[in-house]
């Protein structure tokens, strides 16, 4: 995915779900890209850490929705994540390193959901009366953590044009 895209995708993802990340909407059909691999974007000179940051950070904004659509076995989609990829996906959330205390709660929370997903069995997945026994922590200050991101994004341009 070049990186226009994956801007694309991450503006579309706090467009639709700021406020409301405990609920995150990001159709498989939509998002079906290794978005994890993004969290080891570097770059070169030309490549702004203000950029950098934008794509990490709006990397683990969508990783944490997607967590959201997969654990949610009602009426959300299992077709985000492939379950062979969820342990590929660990390691590559689990080997980020956090630049502050906000992307460290929000790796956690991402943690949380993985480790939720992965232990999911596949009848599990399909019985939609099912609820995995930690969703209740994991939905815990999920829109605060998600919108601190956000609205981050959102003061920053508003803060530049005013």
């Amino acid at each position: 995915m070049e990186l226009n895209q994956l801007k694309k995708d991450i503006l579309w993802i706090y467009d639709e779900n700021l406020g409301q990340l405990n609920a995150g909407f990001a159709p498989s059909g939509s998002f079906n890209s290794n978005y994890w691999e993004y969290l080891t974007i570097d770059g070169d000179k030309w490549f702004y850490e203000e950029d950098k940051t934008f794509c990490r950070t709006g990397v683990l904004v969508i990783l944490l929705c997607l967590c959201v659509e997969y654990n949610c076995i009602a009426s959300g989609d299992q077709q985000v994540f492939k379950r062979e990829e969820l342990p590929t996906i660990m390691d590559y959330v689990t080997y980020y390193e956090v630049k502050n205390t906000a992307e460290r709660r929000i790796k956690e929370k991402i943690l949380m959901g993985l480790n939720i997903a992965i232990s999911m069995t596949p009848n599990q997945l399909i019985d939609t009366d099912f609820e995995h026994k930690d969703l209740p922590q994991f939905y815990e200050n999920m829109n605060e953590i998600g919108d601190h991101f956000m609205l981050s994004y959102y003061q920053s341009k508003l803060d530049a044009y005013f």
